[in-house]
């Protein structure tokens, strides 16, 4: 893989990934702050390294591949101690990782067949919602962990009231529009995928 810039900072929120699932899964307030705070840096990373690459003409395919990756990675990061902790519906995270198992699978294949995958718009626009959306329940989740402040009630109260689960909603809907989408666009590339599996 040709090491741009670009590719490194995808790299960088990729390898940042974890440590925001292990922060934000914690008890104490400090740690799930610090993960709040990882979770900000790998974020801009996301929206820099895409401008660096448009801007300086460093565009690779690897980087075309790994950059939606290092997103869906990132996510998952902060949707999966959600789960955890019973704040995520744990039926629409079930559809959101097999959204991305399913278009990071077609990417792949995609890529070795030489036909690269383009990003669609309405894909950037879930990207965006969710990545809001994750980044203000990310605080409210560092809020609700500083336990005996007058902040933790409300914060608690939000994190397992209906805004959240509408979040997660809209996200889910998101997530199987595009994908269908998807589907249909590169239909021929899915069809000759399942060819080969079964010969």
């Amino acid at each position: 893989m040709l090491l741009t810039l670009p590719n490194l900072l995808t790299l960088v929120r990729l390898v940042l990934a974890p440590f925001v699932a292990v922060c934000l899964g914690r008890e104490e307030a400090w740690m799930v702050w610090m993960g709040a705070v990882l979770f900000a840096c790998a974020a801009i990373t996301d929206g820099l390294d895409g401008w660096i690459a448009r801007r300086y003409a460093q565009g690779t395919p690897e980087g075309a591949f790994l950059d939606p990756l290092a997103d869906k990675v990132l996510a998952m990061a902060v949707v999966l101690p959600l789960t955890w902790l019973g704040i995520a519906p744990v039926w629409m995270v079930v559809i959101l990782v097999f959204r991305d198992v399913s278009t990071t699978l077609l990417r792949w294949y995609s890529l070795q067949q030489g036909k690269p995958v383009h990003t669609l718009a309405a894909a950037r626009v879930k990207t965006f919602v969710q990545m809001s959306g994750l980044a203000m329940i990310v605080v409210v989740l560092a809020l609700w962990r500083d336990g005996g402040q007058p902040h933790a009630a409300w914060a608690e109260a939000v994190l397992h009231g209906p805004w959240v689960w509408g979040f997660f909603l809209v996200v889910t809907l998101l997530a199987v529009w595009t994908l269908s989408v998807y589907a249909w666009r590169y239909r021929c590339v899915v069809l000759g995928s399942w060819e080969r599996l079964l010969r």
